[in-house]
C-alpha cells in the first residue's frame, strides 16, 4: 500500500492505493479516499503515542486487503503532529534500517534485473547518491534498488515525487540532466562535471527528444493508461529543466562532498576554495569592463558567459586551461549576484 494524491478543484486529495500484479504487470488499485486532510484519521492517545482510526482498517478489510499496521503508520506518518514525529523519529528509522539489511529474495532480484526501467534506476541513483555520472549504472548491486520492487508506475511516480521534493531548486535541472543521461551525447570532458558549459541549444534539443522518447516508451508505461499527450508525470521535468538553470560546478562539488559525508548539509570539513583572479583578469576573460560586469544581472552575466564559451571552448579551437579559468570566473561573479 502507498499514499497517493490527485489535484481536485485546485486542492490535493489523498488516497490509499496498492500495487497489484495482473498478468505479470503491476498496476495500481485504489483502496480508500482520505480526502484533503488525512490527519483526521489519526488519534492521539496521550504522550508520544498515536494510532490510526479503526475505520481505516475496516474499510481496507472490506476491500479484501489484510492491512499491515506498520505500513499504515508509514502512510500516515507525514500527517502526524510534528512534536510526535520528532519524539519517534529514531524508532521509525530503526525499523526501516532493519528491513534494508535483509538479503534480496529471488523474486526481488528478478524484478530488478528484468523489469526495473533504467530511468527509474538513474533517478534513484541521483536522489540517493547524488550520482551525476550515470555511466557506472551496471556496477551498482541490485540490492540498492530493493525499495523500487513490485511497484506499479503510479506508485513509483509518487515515490519519486516525494524524494524530489527534498531537492534544492538549484539541483532540479542538474537532476534531469543526470537521469536522462544527456551527457552520453557529448564528447567534451566537461559533460561529466560542468554541463553548464555545454552548447545550451543542443542540450535543450536533446532534452526535448529524450523526454518525448520516454513519453512513448511502452516499457516505461507498462500497466499504465497513458494519454496521447505528454504525461503529467513528465511535465514536471519540463518545468525543472527549463525554469531552473543548471547548477554551478562549485555546487556540484559541494553536493557530492555532502553525500560522501552522509549529509546534505554543507560540511565544514571541506571549505570551498575562493577563486584566485583579479578584476582586470575577469574583465579580459569576459570581454567587458569590470564596471559593466558589476552592473549586470545574473541573466545578463550568463548570456555573456555563454557567448564567450562559444568562442573559447576547446572544441572551437580554444585553450582548455583558459576555458576552465573562464568558468571559474563566471561562477564567482554569478555567486556575487545573489
Amino acid at each position: 500500500m502507498y499514499l497517493a494524491y490527485n489535484i481536485i478543484n485546485q486542492q490535493k486529495h489523498y488516497f490509499i492505493r496498492k500495487s497489484v500484479c495482473a498478468d505479470g504487470v503491476y498496476v495500481s488499485r485504489e483502496l480508500m479516499s482520505l480526502g484533503p486532510d488525512p490527519s483526521s484519521y489519526i488519534v492521539y492517545s496521550g504522550g508520544s503515542s498515536f494510532y490510526i482510526h479503526e475505520h481505516v482498517e475496516e474499510r481496507l478489510c472490506s476491500q479484501g486487503v489484510d492491512s499491515d499496521y506498520d505500513l499504515l503508520e508509514n502512510i500516515f506518518w507525514p500527517f502526524v503532529r510534528q512534536d510526535i514525529r520528532r519524539a519517534l523519529r529514531g524508532f521509525f528509522s530503526r525499523k526501516e534500517s532493519s528491513k534494508a539489511k535483509a538479503e534480496l529474495t529471488i523474486q526481488e532480484d528478478d524484478f530488478i534485473r528484468d523489469h526495473l526501467h533504467p530511468v527509474d534506476k538513474r533517478r534513484y541513483n541521483y536522489l540517493r547518491l547524488g550520482e551525476l555520472d550515470q555511466s557506472r549504472l551496471t556496477k551498482i548491486p541490485n540490492k540498492f534498488y530493493r525499495s523500487l520492487t513490485f511497484k506499479s508506475r503510479d506508485e513509483l511516480e509518487h515515490l519519486f515525487m516525494d524524494m524530489e521534493s527534498r531537492l534544492e531548486p538549484k539541483e532540479l535541472s542538474l537532476y534531469v540532466y543526470s537521469f536522462l543521461y544527456l551527457r552520453r551525447f557529448f564528447s567534451e570532458i566537461i559533460a561529466g562535471r560542468m554541463p553548464q558549459g555545454l552548447d545550451q541549444q543542443k542540450l535543450e534539443d536533446l532534452f526535448i527528444s529524450e523526454i518525448c522518447a520516454l513519453n512513448n516508451d511502452k516499457l516505461f508505461w507498462k500497466g499504465e493508461n497513458k494519454p496521447g499527450n505528454l504525461h503529467s508525470c513528465l511535465i514536471r521535468y519540463v518545468i525543472m529543466f527549463f525554469d531552473y538553470p543548471l547548477a554551478s560546478d562549485s555546487f556540484i562539488h559541494e553536493h557530492m562532498r555532502d553525500f560522501i559525508a552522509g549529509t546534505r548539509q554543507r560540511s565544514r570539513a571541506f571549505p570551498v576554495k575562493k577563486p584566485d583572479f583579479t578584476s582586470d583578469e575577469a574583465s579580459r576573460m569576459m570581454g567587458v569592463t569590470i564596471r559593466t560586469l558589476n552592473a549586470m544581472t545574473k541573466k545578463e552575466l550568463t548570456r555573456i558567459y555563454r557567448s564567450r564559451v562559444m568562442e573559447m571552448h576547446p572544441d572551437k579551437g580554444g585553450d582548455h586551461e583558459r576555458f576552465i579559468k573562464l568558468t571559474e570566473i563566471y561562477r564567482a561573479l554569478l555567486k556575487r549576484k545573489k
